[in-house]
């Protein structure tokens, strides 16, 4: 499977990089991550050109990685700075890709093209993640699916109605708001609860289960699959600043053509002090997704196997809409890739 090169990915929690040997595998490409002395993030290629191992089977040396094999050592630019044998010339090939990394929002981002091409500017825009004005729990799931699939699950929310019971209501399925303008940049899926009583979720939030009020669901997508939630309630006909806000990121970056790394993160910005509520936010998120999403997701993709799923013309909903468009804006972007 292709994947843009050219764009930035989250590759971790900036708290998951420290001062040893991190391994990640992101589109296919296998690297390791450390931090250096000074604290930045190194990302180089995890595969010694001489025999092949692993690097991050070695050690962190100030800034250098030694390979476990043989002792050859190799810089945050991806030289080899020592060859321990023989004469000690280093071979001109032995060096390994470095990539491109920064951290904003809390995330360290990696560009997998063209070092000289990235542009932190052109990250999309997480920056709730870091507001003092809300409080944020984050946590890291991995998913035997294509990360597609899961942006298709995260697009369609009208899935919530059959297998998430916290966030089913009586009156049925959410409803749609089909897209006026869309961008060329950014896919948006919009459902709402217009007049109802809030579901069991928003009850734990601390909305009076007897008030009926204005439920939102607003998904932004961004390339290559970046997600965030616009959620919350108010009441009917009430500004959203005089509501409950909890806006949750979806971070989906691909390990392999089946597998996916998932970053997300739930922010509010009510009851902020309350640490219990954090836990239990957390405890929900990870459930949620654990025992109702994942089994789902994982299934299907057992279902059409390394099959891209538009190749096998599945039936389309209305709902379907923004999850196609998606789509075909990593379609559009790999062509252009391709072109260049």
């Amino acid at each position: 499977m292709a994947y843009i090169k050219n764009i930035w990915y989250a590759a971790a929690w900036s708290s998951e990089i420290a001062r040893d040997l991190f391994p990640r595998t992101i589109a296919n490409e296998k690297i390791v991550f450390y931090r250096t002395e000074s604290g930045e993030i190194a990302a180089i290629e995890d595969r010694c050109p001489h025999r092949f191992v692993p690097l991050h089977l070695g050690k962190l040396k100030g800034d250098i990685v030694e390979c476990a094999y043989h002792g050859l050592c190799f810089d945050a630019s991806g030289a080899c700075t020592l060859n321990p044998h023989g004469d000690g010339k280093i071979p001109r090939a032995a060096r390994v890709k470095a990539y491109k990394v920064v951290e904003k929002h809390s995330i360290a981002w990696i560009w997998l093209g063209d070092p000289e091409s990235a542009d932190a500017d052109l990250i999309a825009d997480f920056s709730v993640l870091t507001d003092p004005r809300f409080q944020t729990v984050s946590s890291y799931l991995h998913v035997a699916a294509n990360y597609q699939l899961i942006s298709d699950n995260l697009l369609d929310l009208s899935h919530g109605q059959y297998i998430h019971p916290m966030f089913a209501n009586a009156e049925g399925p959410p409803r749609f708001e089909p897209e006026k303008d869309p961008t060329g940049h950014e896919v948006w899926a919009r459902f709402s609860r217009p007049n109802q009583y809030p579901n069991k979720y928003f009850q734990m939030l601390g909305y009076p289960k007897d008030q009926r009020g204005d439920h939102r669901n607003y998904m932004r997508w961004s390339a290559p699959s970046l997600l965030l939630l616009d959620v919350g309630m108010t009441g009917v006909g009430r500004p959203v600043e005089e509501g409950l806000s909890i806006p949750t990121s979806h971070l989906l970056t691909p390990e392999t053509d089946t597998t996916t790394h998932y970053f997300w993160a739930m922010s509010r910005d009510f009851r902020q002090a309350d640490a219990a509520l954090s836990d239990e936010l957390l405890r929900v998120g990870v459930a949620v997704f654990d025992d109702e999403d994942k089994p789902v997701i994982e299934a299907q993709q057992r279902m059409i196997e390394t099959s891209e799923l538009m190749s096998l013309n599945p039936v389309l909903l209305q709902t379907d809409g923004p999850a196609v468009r998606a789509r075909r804006v990593i379609e559009a972007g790999l062509k252009a890739e391709l072109a260049n």
